[in-house]
């Protein structure tokens, strides 16, 4: 029994080395730098009382040669508080987000030269304030889901520039008698443009 055992995991072993061997060079790693611009939309605190969101962010992905992927974003942004909502927002300065996305990705090769990656999957925010009188951070996170697509124009070798759209969901748990003022602060909506380098390897 011990002998079929080894014998069998010498063969799972050997077949699993020679799979890796040969898709090894097949599965490409892509990593991104880029600019971001987000706004806040809709019917809730964030849309109302802030100016949209600029900064920058990092990620990558994972691609297998069916094209299917998994893929990881992480992005710092900063706002600012509209002129005519500072009494309404309170007395808090420095909006600051922090945005982590994980998600699924597709890519279509469109030519040599283009492409287009859909990616869906689970997001997570954090944002802070400075409460400007006592140099306080004030802290709120939420997680969600983000929706997005990538059109990437390869440059020579492993180098490329894109552009890409996304849009985010969050809910936190903050909680109110009224529902509809429970709604107004714990959700918010997103939608993103960026701009970026790609390397892949």
């Amino acid at each position: 029994m011990t002998r079929i055992f080894i014998l069998a995991t010498l063969i799972i072993s050997s077949f699993a080395f020679s799979q890796k061997k040969k898709y090894k060079l097949d599965v490409v790693s892509n990593i991104d730098a880029k600019v971001i611009a987000l706004k806040p939309f809709g019917n809730n605190a964030l849309a109302k009382n802030l100016e949209p969101f600029y900064g920058f962010g990092f990620g990558g992905n994972l691609m297998t040669p069916i094209n299917f992927g998994i893929g990881l974003d992480y992005n710092m942004l900063f706002s600012n508080v509209k002129y005519d909502q500072k009494n309404l927002y309170g007395n808090l300065g420095s909006p600051k987000m922090t945005i982590v996305d994980v998600f699924l990705t597709h890519r279509e090769n469109i030519s040599e030269e283009f492409m287009v990656e859909e990616m869906a999957g689970f997001s997570y925010y954090n944002q802070s304030n400075l409460l400007i009188d006592e140099n306080l951070k004030l802290k709120n996170s939420g997680m969600g889901f983000n929706l997005g697509a990538k059109a990437i124009y390869v440059l020579e070798g492993a180098q490329s520039v894109f552009v890409a759209a996304k849009y985010n969901y969050y809910g936190n748990n903050i909680y109110n008698e009224n529902p509809e003022i429970q709604k107004y602060y714990s959700r918010s909506h997103f939608l993103s443009l960026s701009l970026g380098y790609r390397y892949s390897f």
